[in-house]
Order: C-alpha cells, then sequence, then structure tokens
C-alpha cells in the first residue's frame, strides 16, 4: 500500500496547485457561459425544426379544410406550391444547420479552452498549467452528464409531462451532448499524453493518462450493463450500438496499457492492479480480472473484501474448490458478506459443446 499512498499524495499535491488556479468565481464563470451558449445551440435547431413543422402543418390544414372553397381557384395552386416550397426549404436549411451545428460546438469549445487559459496563463510545457487544462476540461464534461435529458422545464403543474420531455429531449440532443463531452475528454487525453512526454518515467503522469483514458472510455460503457444501475431513464436505441462498443474496447485497451507501464515500474503496487482489474471487468475479460486480484491477494493477504471479489470470480468462471477455499477462508475471519458469497456458487454459465 505504501507504492499507492504515495501515488494519491503526489497528485493531491498536482490537484492541490490545480486549485490555486482554476477553483475560482471565473472557472463557474466559464462553465455558466460555455452551458448558456451550447444550450442554445441546440435548443435553435429544435425550435428551427418546430417552426418548419408547425408551418407546413398550418399550409396543409389551411388547404384541406378551404378546399372546397378554392377547388377551381389560382388560390389552390399557390396553395400547393407553397407547401412544397415550404419541403423544400426545409431540407435545404436542414442540410446547412446540420453542416454548421458541430463547427458551432467546436467553437463553444474553443473560446472555453482559451477563456481557461486567459485564467491561468497557459505556458506549454508547463505541467501545472497541463493539469490544470485537462481538469478544466473533465469538470465541464461531468457537467454536461445527463444534460440531453434536461434542456427543457416544466412548470409544476405540467411536472407529469416531465418524463415525456426527458424522453423528447434525450431524442433530440443525445448526439450532441455526446460529441461534446468527446471533445472535451479527448483533449484532456491530449493534455495528459503533453505530460507523458514531458516526464515519460513519472509515475504519476502515466497514472493521470490513464485515468483520462478510463473517464473517455465511460461515454461508450453501456450503464445497464453495470452492477447496480437502477436508472430507468430512457435510453435511444443507437446510443450503445456496437460501433459505441467497439469504441469503448479501443480506449479501455489504451488504458489498460498505460497501468501495465505502472504494473512495470511498481509491480507491488495493489493500486495499480486493482485499476487494472476494473479494466478488465469492463472488458468483459474475467480470467485476466482473476490473475489481477490474486496478485493483490498476495500482495495484501489480510484485504477480505479483494479475496470476497475474487472468491465470487472464482464460482462465476466455475473454479468452484478455488471459490469454496476463499469461501472458508472468510468464515474463519468472520468476515460480514461471507454467507452471502456461497450464493455465487453454480452460476457459471452452462457451456454447449
Amino acid at each position: 500500500m505504501t507504492h499507492a499512498r504515495t501515488h494519491a499524495a503526489a497528485i493531491d499535491d498536482n490537484f492541490n496547485r490545480e486549485y490555486k488556479l482554476l477553483y475560482n468565481s471565473n472557472l463557474n464563470q466559464a462553465f455558466d457561459q460555455v452551458l448558456y451558449e451550447f444550450d442554445g445551440v441546440l435548443r435553435r435547431y429544435v425550435a428551427f425544426n418546430v417552426f418548419f413543422l408547425m408551418l407546413c402543418l398550418f399550409e396543409v390544414g389551411f388547404l384541406v379544410v378551404s378546399f372546397t372553397f378554392l377547388m377551381h381557384s389560382l388560390i389552390l395552386a399557390l396553395g400547393l406550391g407553397a407547401v412544397f416550397f415550404t419541403i423544400f426549404s426545409y431540407f435545404t436549411l436542414k442540410i446547412y444547420f446540420q453542416t454548421k451545428k458541430p463547427e458551432q460546438i467546436k467553437g463553444i469549445r474553443k473560446r472555453y479552452i482559451e477563456a481557461c487559459k486567459s485564467m491561468m496563463e497557459y505556458q506549454e510545457g508547463v505541467i501545472d498549467c497541463h493539469i490544470a487544462l485537462a481538469s478544466a476540461c473533465s469538470k465541464l464534461a461531468n457537467r454536461l452528464h445527463g444534460r440531453e435529458y434536461n434542456l427543457y422545464y416544466f412548470f409544476a403543474p405540467f411536472s407529469s409531462l416531465v418524463p415525456y420531455m426527458e424522453r423528447f429531449s434525450c431524442w433530440w440532443h443525445w448526439e450532441d451532448v455526446l460529441y461534446m463531452k468527446e471533445l472535451l475528454l479527448q483533449l484532456s487525453v491530449d493534455e495528459h499524453i503533453t505530460m507523458v512526454k514531458n516526464q515519460p518515467t513519472s509515475l504519476q503522469t502515466h497514472a493521470a493518462l490513464a485515468n483520462a483514458y478510463v473517464m473517455l472510455s465511460g461515454l461508450y460503457i453501456d450503464p445497464r450493463k453495470m452492477e447496480g444501475y437502477e436508472d430507468d431513464r430512457w435510453i435511444p436505441e443507437g446510443r450503445y450500438d456496437e460501433k459505441t462498443d467497439k469504441r469503448f474496447r479501443a480506449i479501455a485497451e489504451r488504458a489498460i496499457e498505460e497501468f501495465k507501464i505502472l504494473s512495470e515500474y511498481a509491480p507491488d503496487d495493489p493500486w495499480v492492479h486493482s485499476q487494472l482489474a476494473y479494466s478488465y471487468h469492463d472488458l468483459q475479460m474475467p480470467h485476466q480480472e482473476i490473475k489481477e486480484y490474486e496478485t493483490i491477494q498476495r500482495l495484501v493477504p489480510t484485504d477480505r473484501d479483494n479475496l470476497y471479489k475474487l472468491g465470487r470470480l472464482y464460482f462465476q468462471q466455475g473454479f468452484n474448490a478455488k471459490g469454496l477455499r476463499v469461501f472458508e477462508e472468510l468464515k474463519k475471519a468472520h468476515y460480514g458478506r461471507a454467507e452471502s458469497l456461497i450464493k455465487f456458487y453454480g452460476s457459471c454459465a452452462y457451456r454447449e459443446f
């Protein structure tokens, strides 16, 4: 545990310096300005679509209601022409707005980064500046968590409509919110890579880069596959597709590579092996996950929580004999969760041969 405490203390020192640079009212104002501009871009796009929808419905409705009166009139032809012109204009302008919107989002991020750099008097190559800028990006990405559901609000008398508006908001905006978070976390990764290039043998910089990759990969992991997930909010069908899963695995593997570097430099650091175990768990690589927990158990034999996780994995993968040995050891140690471990006995999925 000595190495883990050393890393944590060093990282805390860096973040204490970061607080001096960023945690002030100016940063909060930058958050508010970015969110105001970002929400405005998204809402204007919806307003554009709703305007043309209502206009088209009005024109069609007018023609239907007045059809008998206008059947032999020039106004009918003009009305039909107006409908087709409205539809043509809509699709033409929609292509323009869809092309322009990503550039607008990039512009918002650029102005935010420039504001942060101005606040911290950013200097290329200065580690504190790279730490602060990377943190500013990740903090804004965190602020955007769940924002795709909350772009529109109702007053109390209409609270029953909130679930429907959340779904409407998410359906319109999840791709744009995801894109903004990607831009921010990718820049955070880039800043950490710059730190590694400046200090290639520093465990702190590799640990920070690994965690940056973990944060970025978190955008692509389906939360419904994670233990303890209880959120019942609607998730769009295409949010976690095969392409997204490939992105998650590619980025998670980069994080694993960084943790492996840490393992080379600090092979007896339990924290490093626990991070590897978490990454292998997310990648659904249980055998590698077991090896990491076994290593932690060898390094910290008194860690009962780790032993419990190892025993559960043994049962889940069909290593029942090893799982039972872990169960007996936990019972002898009077570990509170020992009895719950045996519930995983026989949980290994059957395979057809």
